[in-house]
């Protein structure tokens, strides 16, 4: 099995990509292998991808994208999972979930995905996925569908393949602006203490689950102001974290514009409530929407600097709209503005993006990965050790939506 790569200085890492498909009149082939190339490595690659057949576009000389082909011809692969050598993908605009096992290719070279299983989900629109272990030490996968709010649980079988689902767990509720008309279930995250989030979209609420005999139990919710339309959950890392306790979940605020904070309300060996502890203005603009948060590490930034935190780092956001790349500052028990959201610059303001509505961004050591969905175009940015990101390769790519390092 393939290890993941840090990149920092000469080296190679290979990526997966999905995204919308021609069934939504986009144009992404299915799950694509991409190449990350950066400092000897990229420059020897500028050599290549000048070919009129390979669509890559190096920008600074430092890093280059390649395209390596189309591993699974299947429609729109909006989200896809690793977990260890098996993928998951869900494929959202024909309400199915697929697995695959990522082998050695057959020339003995890069990687091939051999299908396992592909299902239907109960819901509508799966848009993300995660696997989830329960109280007795089995894997599931955990599906959250966008179009009516169900969270989907599916068994895995032993050699990897998802089974039909086992459980669904309808949304509920709305809030106040037109595009939360109904529930939209859109993030699954499972908490360090065993108990899995779900976030929905539409009512601005974030479930709460426990896992009992197997079962997925839903116990509460917490509620987010009206408007914030929670929609990607990630988990920061914790100064001193002692327990499956100590931890804090970063909320972003698609139509907020924001970036809440969750924490437990103890350090305690036990279930207990969760809390809002902060939450933090993007500067969004008025029809802007937040996304994708991707956290680099002060250690990840400064590799040759052995007092650089594991902890404390940068939160970069993307803002779909003004297509702009935001930052903040995490020193692991709070976030912070870097800088006031009128400044011009990448602590205030922010970046370009690089194209059009960032979907999703996936970070590698000191380089930043943006899927530009509409803009049909992947690009990379590489992080100074201050945390400066500059835009230095592009890459064409149909509809992406999401990354996955293997």
């Amino acid at each position: 099995m393939i290890e993941p790569t840090v990149i920092n200085n000469d080296a190679y890492a290979m990526v997966l990509t999905g995204g919308f498909g021609s069934t939504r009149g986009s144009n992404c082939p299915g799950i694509e292998a991409l190449e990350i190339l950066v400092g000897t490595a990229g420059d020897t690659a500028k050599d290549t991808v000048a070919s009129p057949n390979d669509n890559s576009r190096n920008v600074s000389g430092m890093v280059a994208l390649r395209k390596a082909g189309v591993l699974a011809d299947v429609p729109s692969p909006t989200w896809i999972e690793r977990d260890g050598n098996l993928l998951y993908a869900v494929l959202e605009d024909t309400n199915e979930v697929a697995a695959f096992r990522i082998e050695q290719a057959e020339n003995g070279t890069g990687v091939q995905l051999a299908g396992l299983s592909r299902v239907a989900t109960p819901g509508e629109s799966p848009t993300h996925a995660v696997v989830a272990v329960d109280d007795l030490g089995t894997k599931h996968l955990i599906v959250a569908n966008y179009a009516d709010g169900h969270v989907c649980v599916y068994p895995i079988a032993d050699n990897g393949a998802v089974l039909d689902a086992a459980q669904v767990m309808a949304g509920e509720g709305h809030g106040p602006l037109p595009a939360q008309e109904g529930p939209h279930a859109h993030w699954i995250l499972p908490l360090p203490d065993g108990r899995v989030l779900s976030t929905d979209l539409g009512a601005d609420r974030i479930y709460v689950h426990h896992w009992e005999s197997g079962q997925l139990m839903r116990d509460s919710a917490v509620q987010l102001a009206p408007g914030t339309g929670p929609r990607d959950i990630h988990l920061l890392p914790v100064a001193g974290g002692t327990t499956a306790h100590d931890w804090r979940v970063a909320v972003v605020g698609e139509w907020g514009n924001t970036v809440t904070l969750l924490g437990p309300t103890a350090d305690v060996d036990a279930p207990i409530d969760i809390q809002v502890l902060q939450t933090v203005e993007l500067g969004g603009d008025p029809l802007d929407q937040a996304a994708s948060l991707a956290f680099v590490p002060w250690s990840s930034l400064q590799p040759d600097n052995a007092a650089a935190s594991k902890i404390a780092g940068v939160a970069y956001i993307g803002l779909r709209g003004s297509e702009r790349i935001v930052a903040l500052d995490w020193d692991g028990e709070q976030l912070h503005r870097l800088a006031p959201t009128s400044e011009p610059s990448w602590q205030g303001r922010g970046i370009d993006c690089g194209g059009s509505r960032p979907r999703h961004i996936l970070p590698i050591g000191n380089l930043l990965l943006v899927a530009n969905e509409v803009s049909n175009n992947v690009t990379a940015f590489q992080l100074d050790e201050d945390g400066t990101p500059t835009s230095t390769a592009d890459l064409p790519s149909g509809s992406p939506t999401v990354f996955v390092q293997l």
